[in-house]
């Protein structure tokens, strides 16, 4: 019978082991999945609904919501173990992708309404969503954003892009985040709830798919086009729409960092594994210093990163906000990453250099995450104000 946390989380990880190497990487093969594609909804609809009958979908919701509660170390625990896989849909398995990640540290913040309607469609795994916040014009200056809602009766009329929005092109709704103005009161920054559109209502319309180095098909453009939305979609109180977002930026970077932990040991598992196979001059070139001393420098980064993560981590869990240790950990882990897969590009040498191969690939998605979720200049800036605070 378990009886603690870290029993749970270990008996937890294992069966998340047994599903990866068992059925998870097996379906992939068969059906030829590549991330770099267009991931057909049966496969993604395959994965979310085994998931959730194996308890992994949503892991991190309460209970009543049909998660299992876990701390914040455990789904950083899951979300290394998923990214170490080298799964094509791994962050379908515990809604990283428009699924229960993108709304479970808001739930407080949902009316019962919008819970029956929005949620617990996602939570089930029968509709998807996207956190829209990002345009054009705003990135790291999220009060620069561009799109309004404009008061209208009892609904408000949206107008603006937002754009590279992760899980858009599956998005059934978006949380989208808007200057709210209204006749003579100051602008302020509110979240909706906005469908796509569809034949019946008004909603947002998909843009471009906006493809990135890594090559995958996840991000789009949103379009806002005299977009009508009830008020009664407004999320938590008016003008608190950053507030959404401020509460889910120490998580989301502490697991994006355990994420990066998990691409790095993949990269060094297919470097260890070559070492040992690659044959130069009549020896494995694992025998060689040069390749030996490129193994000991990138275990040891990861081994310092994954230190970095998890001390932050039990911070949090603990109820204790570090936002710049929360911002060294991302932005130690992102670079350990972009480290890692240039060593082992230069381990496989010309055989890494072709498009395709999984360090190719690696490389390049190991460089978006040096920006996204905070550039690292953004994450220096946040411990630097924390440093001369202090």
């Amino acid at each position: 019978m378990v009886t603690t946390q870290e029993e749970k989380l270990e008996v937890l990880q294992t069966k998340l082991q047994a599903f990866i190497q068992d059925e998870l990487l097996p379906f992939e093969q068969e059906h030829g999945l590549n991330a770099e594609d267009d991931i057909p909804m049966e496969a993604i609809r395959w994965a979310r609904k085994r998931s959730r009958e194996l308890g992994f979908y949503g892991i991190n919701l309460p209970e009543k919501y049909g998660g299992q509660d876990v701390s914040l170390k455990g789904l950083c625990m899951f979300k290394e173990e998923l990214a170490r896989s080298g799964a094509v849909l791994w962050g379908q398995v515990i809604g990283e992708i428009g699924g229960p990640l993108r709304i479970g540290q808001m739930l407080e913040s949902f009316t019962p309404e919008q819970i029956e309607k929005y949620v617990m469609p996602v939570v089930k795994g029968e509709a998807s969503c996207c956190f829209a916040l990002t345009e054009p014009n705003a990135g790291s200056d999220a009060f620069a954003i561009e799109t309004t809602a404009v008061k209208d009766g009892n609904d408000y009329i949206l107008n603006g892009k937002k754009h590279f929005i992760s899980a858009a092109p599956y998005a059934d709704f978006a949380i989208v985040i808007a200057k709210e103005s209204q006749e003579g009161e100051k602008e302020r920054i509110t979240a909706f709830l906005v469908d796509k559109k569809t034949p019946q209502h008004s909603g947002f319309e998909l843009g471009d798919i906006q493809v990135p180095l890594s090559g995958e098909r996840i991000h789009a453009e949103l379009n806002f086009n005299q977009c009508r939305v009830p008020a009664a979609n407004i999320i938590g109180e008016p003008g608190k729409g950053l507030l959404l977002g401020l509460k889910r930026i120490n998580t989301n970077r502490a697991s994006h960092a355990a994420g990066f932990i998990g691409m790095a040991q993949h990269l060094l598992n297919l470097s260890i594994e070559h070492a040992k196979t690659r044959v130069q001059h009549g020896r494995p070139i694992g025998d060689f210093q040069a390749i030996q001393h490129m193994l000991a420098e990138m275990a040891t980064e990861i081994y310092a990163a994954k230190c970095m993560v998890y001390d932050v981590v039990e911070k949090i869990d603990q109820g204790k906000e570090d936002r710049a240790g929360t911002s060294m950990a991302k932005l130690f882990a992102s670079e350990v990453n972009s480290r890692v897969a240039d060593k082992a590009i230069q381990i496989f040498g010309s055989k890494g250099l072709v498009k395709g191969h999984p360090v190719e690939k690696m490389y390049r998605s190991a460089r978006m995450y040096r920006i996204l979720s905070g550039t690292s200049e953004i994450q220096k800036n946040t411990i630097a104000k924390a440093l001369l605070k202090g």
